[in-house]
């Protein structure tokens, strides 16, 4: 399942490995024309300076609330108010149209606002989705501190620990094992 404020959130990239390396996406200008091809958005690029600040600011600010919610936290009304400005900058609303005779009808998010004010209020929309009851529970960031992506736990029971088991948990693993094996002698 993708959401586009899961891979906006994951746009602060950071070397799962332990490196150190950190990277910010949103800087990027070929991850940029990705993300908006990705999810069938628009906006003049390259990015402004205004907009690229606003959109590091977004981030930053879900970020915050997405940890405190993981954490089991509840936030105030007061605390989602950024959250439902960026949402009132550009109302959309959806329309139904023909996917041709034998596909039947699709739906399409249409708003009169458009560049950077419309993807961020598509952005939060994703996220004011995520926070909904039937999803809040499923959000998970990774528990390897050198990755802290964020990931939606498809998991039937829900336990999730690592964004990619193979990766983060396998590497997890065998630290802990290095760790125990360090503590015998």
């Amino acid at each position: 399942m993708n959401w586009l404020c899961i891979d906006f959130l994951n746009s602060d990239w950071r070397d799962w490995r332990g490196s150190g390396r950190r990277e910010n996406r949103l800087a990027k200008q070929e991850w940029l024309e990705q993300l908006l091809r990705e999810y069938a958005l628009h906006a003049p690029l390259p990015i402004d300076e205004a907009s690229a600040v606003a959109l590091l600011r977004l981030r930053e600010y879900m970020r915050s609330l997405l940890e405190r919610v993981v954490r089991g936290e509840a936030l105030r009304q007061e605390e989602l108010e950024e959250l439902n400005q960026t949402l009132a900058k550009a109302p959309f609303h959806v329309r139904v149209i023909s996917a041709g005779k034998e596909s039947g009808y699709e739906q399409e998010l249409v708003s009169a606002s458009s560049g950077w004010e419309l993807v961020m209020a598509r952005i939060a929309a994703s996220f004011a989705t995520l926070l909904l009851p039937e999803h809040v529970q499923r959000i998970k960031i990774c528990d390897n501190e050198d990755c802290r992506w964020v990931f939606y736990d498809e998991s039937r029971n829900r336990v999730r620990r690592w964004c990619d088991d193979k990766m983060c948990g396998n590497l997890m693993k065998v630290r802990r094992f290095r760790e125990r094996q360090k503590e015998k002698k």
